[in-house]
C-alpha cells in the first residue's frame, strides 16, 4: 500500500483502471486505501474525441486575392447585418475548383468567432474526409467539433455535449449538423450546396442547404452557399436577387486551370469494333504521369465488376426478385449483388431458363476498371475507392493518406474521389464514362452530369505542375459535356434554364413527388389512380401520372408515382391534402410525400 501511496504522490491524478492494469495492482486494493482515507476516487468525464491520434499542424490566415477579399466582404456586410438584428440575404459564392472558396469559409468563422459568435460548416457526407475536418482543425483547434455518421454513439454525445455547453464554437458536419445547438450563431456555410445529398430520403424529408437558408432568417445569422457548381435553384435566386452573389472565376495563387480534351468514345468503336474501357488515348496519359512520377484519378459512378450478368444463348439476365433491377457481379466475393435491397447470390453454373454454361459479363464498374488497369500498368500502385472497399471505420481516411504520401500511382472511384479532395501530385483526371447519367429519366439529369464533371477536372493541376482531364463520351456534343470541359458554369446554366422554363420545371415552380408503394401491384395501381383523380387536374398545377416509378418495384413493393408542378408549394399541398381525404389510404398501401423532390427514380 505503501508503494501505491508513493507512486500516486508522484504521479499525481490518474485513471484508476489504467492505474491498475500499469502497475497490475487489484481495484480493491485502491479501494481499501480509499476507505481508510488515504486516497481520493472521483468521477469525471472523460472526452472520447473522433480526431484523437491524429497530428493536426496548426495553420494561420493566407493572404487573399481581389476576389477573395470581395467575396469576404460581402459576407461581412451579411454578418454585420445578422449582428444588428436584421435579416440579411443568402450569400451564393460561386467560384470554380481551387479558387480558394474554403479561405474564404475560415476567415469568416475566425472573424464571427472575435465577436463571441459561433458557426457551423455543412459538407456532403461523401466529402466530410479527415482532410477536410482537419483544414477546419488546424485553424480554431478544440474549438471545432465533429458530427458524422461514423462517429460511436460516446463520441457523438460528448460532441454534442461540448456544442451545447459552449465548449465547442465550430460544427462541421453533413446535413444533419445544421441542426446543432450552437449558441448566438454568426455564420452557417454550405458547402458544395448543389450537392443532393442535403436532402434525406426519409421522412422528414428536409434538404439542410433550406434549413440552413430558413435557420439563418430565424436567428438572424449570415448564410453562404459555395459551389463551383451551384443548382439551378440558387443560381435562379441569385441572378433574380433573393440571394447575393460573390464570383470568384480564378484559381488561387496563379494555379491554372486544367486542360480538358473530350475523347471521343465513337472513334474508339469505329478503331477496335468495341467500346473499351480505356481510349488510347487515356492509356498514353496514365503511361506519361507514371514515367513522371505525378498522380492520376480515374473516376467511374459505378461500382461492382459488371452491371449485366447475360446468357449469351437465350438472353436471360441475372436480376434482383425483390427489385426491378439486374444484378452486378462483383468479382471480390465472386457473387452477384443488388444495389438496392443489398440481396446477393451465387452466379448461377447454368442458365435457369436454356441450361446453357457460362455467362457473359457486360457493362463496366469500378472493379473491372481496378483489373483492366492493373494489367495495361503492371508497374504501377493502383488502390480502389468505392462503397465496397470504404465499408470499415478509417478505411477511407487510410487510403486518402495513402494517395496524399504519394504511395499510390492510379485512384480508381466513384463520386466519394470527386468530391472535396486536394492532392498537389494530381495531374490527370480521367472520366471513364461521362455520358452514363445524362439518359436517365430525371429533369435535373444534365445539370448533375455538368456538376460531376466539372468537380472531378477540378481534382486535377491543384500543384505547382498544371494538371489534365479526359472526359471519355459517347455524347461529345451535349451541352452538359460541351460546358463542363471549359467549366463554363453561366453558359450551361442558360442553356438548362431556358429548357426549364419552357417545360414548367423547377426553379420556375415547385415540384412535389407523390410515391406509392405496397406488396399488391394492383391494389397500389389503383389507388394511385384514385388518388390521382382526387387531386384532379387544375388550372394551378401540372399534374403527372399516374404511372410506374422509373424504378418500378425495390425490396419487394411496387412504386407508382404522381408529380404535381406548380408556382406555389401551398397550393400543391392544399391539392394534396384535400385528395387524400377524398381517397382514403388503404391497407397495404404506403405513401411518401416529397416537396422540392431532387428525387424522381
Amino acid at each position: 500500500q505503501r508503494e501505491i501511496l508513493d507512486i500516486l504522490a508522484r504521479s499525481g491524478p490518474v485513471a484508476l483502471a489504467a492505474f491498475c492494469r500499469e502497475w497490475r495492482v487489484a481495484t480493491d486494493t485502491v479501494r481499501k486505501l480509499e476507505k481508510d482515507g488515504l486516497v481520493a476516487i472521483t468521477e469525471q468525464p472523460e472526452r472520447r474525441d473522433p480526431m484523437a491520434g491524429r497530428r493536426i499542424l496548426p495553420s494561420f490566415p493566407l493572404a487573399l486575392t481581389d476576389e477573395q477579399t470581395a467575396a469576404k466582404a460581402l459576407v461581412r456586410a451579411a454578418m454585420d447585418e445578422a449582428d444588428a438584428g436584421r435579416r440579411s440575404p443568402p450569400v451564393l459564392l460561386h467560384g470554380v475548383t481551387a479558387s480558394g472558396k474554403t479561405e474564404v469559409f475560415l476567415q469568416c468563422i475566425a472573424d464571427a468567432l472575435d465577436k463571441g459568435r459561433g458557426a457551423i460548416v455543412l459538407v456532403p457526407e461523401i466529402a466530410l474526409t479527415p482532410q477536410t475536418i482537419q483544414r477546419f482543425a488546424s485553424r480554431f483547434g478544440s474549438a471545432v467539433a465533429v458530427l458524422h455518421s461514423q462517429l460511436g454513439d460516446g463520441e457523438r454525445h460528448d460532441e454534442w455535449h461540448r456544442i451545447h455547453t459552449g465548449e465547442a464554437r465550430v460544427v462541421v458536419g453533413p446535413r444533419s449538423a445544421v441542426f446543432a445547438p450552437v449558441e448566438n450563431l454568426g455564420v452557417i456555410i454550405v458547402d458544395e450546396e448543389h450537392e443532393p445529398s442535403y436532402k434525406q430520403d426519409e421522412t422528414p424529408r428536409y434538404n439542410a442547404r433550406d434549413v440552413a437558408v430558413m435557420r439563418g432568417l430565424c436567428e438572424p445569422c449570415a448564410v453562404v452557399l459555395g459551389s463551383a457548381t451551384p443548382s439551378l435553384e440558387s443560381w435562379h435566386n441569385a441572378l433574380s436577387g433573393k440571394y447575393r452573389l460573390a464570383t470568384m472565376t480564378r484559381r488561387a495563387v496563379d494555379m491554372a486551370m486544367p486542360r480538358t480534351e473530350i475523347v471521343d468514345m465513337r472513334a474508339e468503336v469505329a478503331a477496335h469494333g468495341t467500346l473499351p474501357v480505356f481510349s488510347e488515348r487515356l492509356v498514353a496519359a496514365v503511361r506519361r504521369r507514371l514515367e513522371l512520377g505525378e498522380q492520376t484519378m480515374l473516376f467511374l459512378n459505378r461500382r461492382g465488376y459488371a452491371p449485366s450478368v447475360v446468357c449469351p444463348k437465350c438472353g436471360h439476365a441475372e436480376r434482383c426478385d425483390n427489385c426491378s433491377v439486374g444484378m452486378t457481379f462483383h468479382l471480390d466475393d465472386d457473387l452477384l449483388r443488388c444495389h438496392l435491397c443489398g440481396a446477393f447470390r451465387k452466379v448461377p453454373e447454368t442458365c435457369p431458363d436454356c441450361g446453357a454454361p457460362g455467362y457473359k459479363y457486360s457493362g463496366i464498374g469500378t472493379q473491372r476498371v481496378e483489373t483492366i488497369a492493373r494489367r495495361l500498368f503492371p508497374s504501377a500502385n493502383i488502390q480502389r475507392m468505392d462503397a465496397d472497399v470504404t465499408s470499415r471505420k478509417f478505411s477511407h481516411e487510410e487510403i486518402l493518406d495513402r494517395f496524399r504520401a504519394g504511395k499510390i500511382d492510379i485512384l480508381i472511384g466513384t463520386q466519394m474521389i470527386a468530391k472535396g479532395l486536394d492532392f498537389p501530385n494530381v495531374t490527370l483526371a480521367g472520366i471513364l464514362n461521362a455520358d452514363s447519367g445524362l439518359h436517365i429519366p430525371d429533369f435535373r439529369a444534365s445539370e448533375r452530369t455538368f456538376q460531376l464533371i466539372a468537380q472531378m477536372a477540378g481534382r486535377s493541376g491543384r500543384g505547382a505542375t498544371p494538371g489534365d482531364v479526359l472526359v471519355q463520351t459517347l455524347s461529345p456534343e451535349h451541352p452538359a459535356i460541351v460546358h463542363a470541359r471549359t467549366e463554363d458554369f453561366q453558359g450551361f446554366a442558360a442553356i438548362e434554364l431556358a429548357e426549364r422554363r419552357e417545360l414548367a420545371y423547377p426553379p420556375f415552380t415547385r415540384f412535389t413527388c407523390i410515391t406509392l408503394r405496397g406488396r399488391d401491384q394492383a391494389k397500389v395501381a389503383a389507388y394511385a389512380q384514385r388518388l390521382a383523380d382526387a387531386i384532379g387536374p387544375s388550372d394551378r398545377f401540372i399534374l403527372g401520372g399516374p404511372g410506374p416509378a422509373p424504378l418500378e418495384k425495390t425490396k419487394q413493393d411496387w412504386r407508382f408515382q404522381i408529380t404535381l408542378r406548380g408556382a406555389s408549394a401551398a397550393v400543391l399541398a392544399n391539392a394534396i391534402r384535400q385528395g387524400l381525404a377524398a381517397a382514403r389510404l388503404p391497407a397495404g398501401v404506403s405513401i411518401a410525400l416529397d416537396v422540392d423532390a431532387l428525387n424522381s427514380l
